[in-house]
């Protein structure tokens, strides 16, 4: 029995697709939740606090926000796009560094990147509410990006927005901590 029968329930056939219908339904519903509840993390999030990170070598809030709309943008919706229409381009690598370096801009304001998430997943939405069982569920090779469905990118877009969305309260957390400190006169003199 392979992974797909085990996820699934069974053996690949006609009753699977009512279940890959189910599970599809289920993970947008999720990875809207997601959406909606990073969306909340950050709202009311000052420039300064947006900006906090508590080493040099970590991202800030900002950044995490920042590269997430990035890979939406440059990645994701692409290679959906890819995954969906035959005549589309393999979408282009991307690097982290490359990304930091040349297209990050720290003056952007989160609720800007934020607008561009929520406009990017109705598109993301869109392309999934479309497709059928069968596109769902094919089985691609010929990448560079190894093999894959659009189940598989949609699942990759679930687990990489918690992946920040777990540091994103967690840097809350911090910043949240540092507010309530009682100031003596040596962390009053720091500030």
């Amino acid at each position: 029995m392979g992974l797909y029968s085990l996820h699934c329930g069974g053996t690949r056939n006609e009753d699977d697709m009512s279940d890959a219908s189910t599970y599809r339904a289920d993970l947008i519903s999720r990875l809207r939740s997601a959406t909606d509840d990073l969306r909340w993390m950050v709202r009311d999030l000052g420039r300064d606090a947006g900006r906090y990170t508590p080493s040099t070598d970590e991202w800030s809030i900002h950044e995490q926000v920042s590269h997430l709309r990035d890979m939406e943008q440059e990645v994701y919706l692409p290679l959906l796009r890819w995954a969906t229409v035959p005549e589309m381009l393999d979408p282009r690598d991307y690097n982290r560094v490359t990304w930091h370096a040349g297209r990050y801009d720290a003056d952007e304001p989160i609720n800007v990147i934020m607008d561009d998430i929520g406009r990017i997943r109705e598109e993301e939405f869109g392309i999934f509410r479309e497709m059928t069982d069968a596109v769902w569920t094919q089985y691609r090779t010929d990448t560079r990006w190894g093999p894959l469905t659009c189940q598989w990118i949609a699942e990759l877009m679930y687990r990489h927005v918690l992946d920040h969305m777990q540091t994103i309260m967690a840097l809350q957390q911090d910043i949240h901590l540092e507010a309530l400190q009682p100031r003596t006169a040596a962390t009053a003199a720091r500030i």
